[in-house]
């Protein structure tokens, strides 16, 4: 079995504590009407967050012990619409708003992490108090990456071809490849025993899981033909038993890989998944060094030893490089070692500190995960975990956003109040307050793409006509 390994060998050195205070966080603005936000969590850090689609709206949620398997959907459309994303600051955060309180909680930055204290003192505006934190750098410094040579081979196209559903020649091969614009990977996390413990409420690692998966959608942002992104449709809570023998804390990773993969063989995880993914609480170990971080199957998404697993603190995501890393292993990207992508770089793929270099793939990275999906089966990229998905998942910000709900944005009127929108072929609408006082009681405004301006018809670019939409 061929398998990506991540190494990470913990520094010794002497540092300060790690920093932490409290703060207020505020919405500046709702910059739009697709929901984008401006945050200001402190004088010196503003997020200028856009709405992330990072989950099916139907989940499956496994709730697995020795004896039974607990299985039902939940559905967590009201979790997808509260998660957004900073590119700049390569945040990851899910934010609710509460009768004028903001409650904030994720990824700030690479070692920011912000959590809501809802037992303490509240302003004399009644805001909810936020504590920032750094997370231990020790358990984040990526140091030494090992492997042996027969382990990372790079993907072999011969035995490729053995998973395709037919035999295609290479003229087919590059044609269906050019044409794959998106692989939408659809991902099941499962949180161990020791993890999993750290979160009262199924909803609550609900979110975490979600807010892991879309700062790991991040990394890959950069890529392009086809763009990849990981969409959360599973989560199963591993409450009474292990996958290899805990000693102490401390687990060999080989073995908790291979009953990983017993399990997922055992019909365990349920639903239409491409990959599994393991967090772990417990510390990683392998015999040739106690350092890992984590391990996967190389080259192995969309097939039955799609299976990874990483380490990772409760309520940190410090294992968001981790998991990121792995899942690149299962998407048949093996280190950066070639003097095209040297270590040196710092991508993703290397243990190298790169600066930005490490929250994105290298090319050689993005050659190799290219080359892979191209022999992947129709049925492997078509997303088949939740129509909600497909429905709600939308490129254009009117195919999302009602004429109404855009009207009642625009002319800043407060929920209660009668708003109408009136479309035109146009492609214009007049939105129209009749209590307005002082001011015209309809106004003008270009309508956004993807709304409907007549019957079969949209707009694109100032045009109503029938148009073709692509997610």
């Amino acid at each position: 079995m061929r398998l990506g390994i991540l190494l990470l060998q913990v520094v010794m050195y002497c540092y300060a504590a790690p920093k932490e205070y409290t703060v207020y966080p505020r919405i500046l603005d709702e910059r739009n009407a697709a929901g984008n936000l401006i945050l200001q969590l402190t004088d010196k850090i503003t997020l200028d967050l856009e709405k992330s689609n990072v989950m099916t709206d139907n989940l499956i949620f496994v709730t697995s012990t020795k004896d039974v398997q607990k299985v039902e959907t939940i559905d967590t459309s009201h979790i997808h619409d509260s998660i957004y994303h900073d590119k700049h600051y390569q945040s990851s955060v899910v934010v609710r708003q509460e009768e004028g309180n903001v409650e904030v909680e994720g990824i700030i930055n690479d070692n920011l992490r912000i959590r809501p204290l809802p037992e303490a003192e509240r302003s004399a505006q009644g805001q909810m108090l936020h504590r920032i934190f750094e997370v231990d750098r020790k358990s984040e410094k990526f140091i030494k990456v090992g492997h042996k040579e027969d382990v990372m081979k790079r993907y072999n196209r011969t035995d490729a071809r053995k998973d395709s559903s037919n035999n295609e020649g290479s003229d087919a091969l590059q044609e269906r490849a050019s044409s794959r614009e998106q692989f939408i990977v659809e991902l099941h996390i499962i949180s161990d025993k020791k993890h999993q413990y750290s979160y009262k409420s199924n909803e609550e690692l609900i979110t975490y899981m979600a807010v892991m998966t879309n700062a790991a959608n991040l990394r890959y942002l950069d890529m392009a033909h086809p763009r990849i992104k990981f969409i959360l449709v599973g989560v199963t809570r591993v409450k009474d038993h292990e996958f290899a023998s805990n000693r102490h804390g401390t687990i060999d990773a080989s073995a908790m890989l291979n009953g990983l993969q017993r399990y997922a063989n055992q019909g365990k995880v349920p639903g239409h998944h491409d990959a599994v993914y393991l967090a772990t609480a417990l510390d990683m170990q392998m015999k040739q060094d106690n350092t890992v971080a984590g391990l996967a199957n190389f080259a192995a998404a969309c097939r039955k030893s799609a299976v990874g697993e990483g380490e990772d603190m409760p309520h940190t995501y410090n294992g968001v490089n981790t998991m990121a890393h792995e899942l690149a292993h299962t998407l048949g990207s093996p280190h950066d070692e070639t003097p095209e992508c040297p270590w040196a770089k710092g991508y993703l793929m290397s243990y190298v500190d790169g600066g930005l270099n490490k929250f994105k793939l290298s090319p050689c990275s993005e050659k190799s995960i290219r080359r892979y999906v191209q022999y992947l089966s129709e049925d492997c990229i078509r997303v088949q975990s939740s129509k909600n998905y497909n429905r709600e998942h939308r490129k254009y910000p009117g195919q999302s956003v009602r004429a109404q709900y855009l009207c009642r944005k625009l002319l800043r009127v407060t929920q209660g109040r009668k708003v109408t929108a009136k479309e035109s072929a146009n492609c214009k609408m007049q939105c129209c307050n009749r209590a307005s006082l002082g001011g015209p009681p309809c106004r003008t405004y270009p309508m956004l793409d993807g709304m409907q301006c007549a019957h079969g018809k949209t707009c694109k670019r100032g045009i109503c006509g029938v148009h073709t939409w692509t997610n």
